[in-house]
């Protein structure tokens, strides 16, 4: 299982129920790539201090995203609690001209959040974690005004344990009885399962969550992209595992914002040799229609010879260290 933090959630549990303070958590330092060739110097909005390569203007081809999103969630009680959610995703890219499409899957989903005493601990069961929701994004690689690339992709939704008419707006339900309501984990239980684990509290959690993002990013390496990421998430409960937990959720006095800062970051690389993984697919391959197995029981490869999330589950330190 993978650490979660539903982040409203557990700041109204410590809301409620009480809670200690700690401090705010430093700025993580973004990770570093080689460069060579063209350069250009960059500004810190891209969330890296590495120099643009000018000579990189075409994205086509098999990426992996770490996608880093943070927000400041403030309670009454504890304060400010940050969060960070990491996702990993595999895709391929199409350019024509300056126009990209985006298609892939989630492979990985992680949490790493600032502790405080009292707050439970809030673990994703695997199921959720490793399940390959498929995701398809349009925006642009286009130069700007110094001269290089730049990766922009507009604010777009997704939705979790639901299908909405409206993504961007429509509310999120708030019942297990909601037609809109979809068991996406395939776990037998409503929307998303999360499983809460403390000294006095614990059970599961079965939520909705709406997750809004946008990137702009650079390349800094002809294998590696970096930038940053507006990040913003809210959910809601519909039920819970004993009933009382998902009562508790329903006290006010809780909000998040966006972090604004670094902390929310983005990083892109081309899959292949050059960042010492083989999954016995060629480079560039791209995922091949139907072709992940999602429990990776093939060993990494998909039965047309496309890249699986069991590999990149398996090589993410390598492809992000």
């Amino acid at each position: 299982m993978r650490k979660n933090l539903l982040v409203l959630y557990v700041a109204v549990l410590v809301a409620a129920c009480g809670g200690g303070g700690g401090a705010n958590p430093d700025a993580q330092k973004v990770g570093e790539a080689e460069t060579g060739g063209q350069e250009a110097a960059v500004a810190m909005p891209y969330c890296t201090d590495k120099p643009a390569l000018a000579s990189v203007t075409d994205l086509s081809g098999t990426w992996v995203a770490r996608v880093q999103g943070s927000q400041i969630v403030n309670a009454a009680v504890v304060g400010e609690l940050h969060t960070e959610s990491i996702f990993f995703v595999l895709m391929t890219i199409s350019q024509t001209g300056t126009a990209v499409v985006l298609d892939g899957r989630y492979c990985d989903r992680v949490e790493n959040d600032q502790s405080k005493p009292f707050v439970p601990v809030v673990l994703i069961p695997e199921a959720w974690a490793h399940t390959e929701k498929l995701i398809h994004r349009t925006g642009s690689f286009a130069p700007g005004a110094d001269g290089y690339s730049i990766l922009s992709l507009p604010p777009a939704p997704e939705i979790a344990g639901a299908v909405l008419v409206d993504p961007f707006s429509d509310p999120l339900p708030t019942a297990a009885d909601d037609p809109r309501v979809i068991d996406e984990d395939n776990d037998g239980n409503p929307g998303i399962t999360i499983q809460l684990s403390g000294t006095s509290i614990s059970g599961q959690l079965y939520s909705v969550q709406r997750q809004i993002t946008s990137v702009e990013a650079i390349a800094v390496a002809a294998d590696r992209l970096m930038g940053s990421l507006v990040f913003n998430s809210t959910q809601t409960v519909l039920a819970s595992t004993p009933s009382q937990l998902a009562t508790l959720y329903a006290n006010p006095g809780t909000g998040s914002a966006p972090d604004l800062t670094c902390n929310s970051n983005f990083t892109m690389v081309r899959f292949g040799a050059a960042m010492g993984v083989d999954c016995g697919a060629a480079d560039g391959g791209g995922l091949g229609a139907g072709a992940v197995d999602a429990n990776g029981a093939d060993g990494g490869v998909g039965p047309t010879g496309a890249i699986s999330c069991a590999c990149v589950r398996a090589n993410e330190s390598k492809l992000f260290p």
